[in-house]
């Protein structure tokens, strides 16, 4: 048979370094900041995950709306994913700050005329955080860009452009 060349397995395959794992501290912390803040998520379900050794150098955490093979597959009509190394360093109130903030993108809205209810995501100058900075203030913010500052060595102007 004669030799392909396109077929050839000696190519190397990198996979990538990134590892996600399940938190069932992130969730029983949510747990609290969601009773605490009494935020109304309706039938949602919010999956927590750790990314090590993190989402990027300047992206500390996010949320997201699942995709439907996620949530065939989870049940998860969302997905809140924090850098791992970050969140190991972090001291239960700031932990307690990211959660709810990430947890205020979730905005399940039901539709009245098709019955159903429609995750979607809600932006971020959403009157609900200025409510933090009101009530909090931003030192929770200014942790989470120091803490991944001196995680990964980032200059001043790196550390400003940490977002979550």
């Amino acid at each position: 048979m004669q030799q392909n060349d396109h077929l050839d397995p000696s190519g190397e395959i990198k996979l990538s370094e990134k590892q996600l794992i399940e938190s069932p501290e992130m969730q029983e912390i949510a747990s609290e900041v969601i009773e605490t803040h009494k935020i109304e998520l309706g039938p949602a379900q919010i999956g927590y995950l750790l990314v090590y050794p993190n989402i990027s150098k300047q992206r500390a955490a996010k949320c997201m709306k699942a995709t439907r093979e996620v949530k065939h597959y989870s049940g998860n009509d969302y997905l809140v994913e924090v850098s791992g190394e970050l969140w190991d360093m972090l001291d239960k109130d700031t932990k307690k700050m990211l959660l709810y903030h990430e947890l205020l993108h979730v905005d399940p809205v039901y539709k009245a005329k098709t019955q159903e209810w429609k995750m979607q995501l809600r932006r971020p100058d959403f009157a609900d955080y200025y409510e933090i900075n009101d009530k909090f203030g931003n030192e929770w913010y200014k942790t989470i860009q120091a803490t991944v500052s001196s995680l990964y060595d980032l200059d001043p102007r790196q550390e400003n452009k940490v977002t979550v």
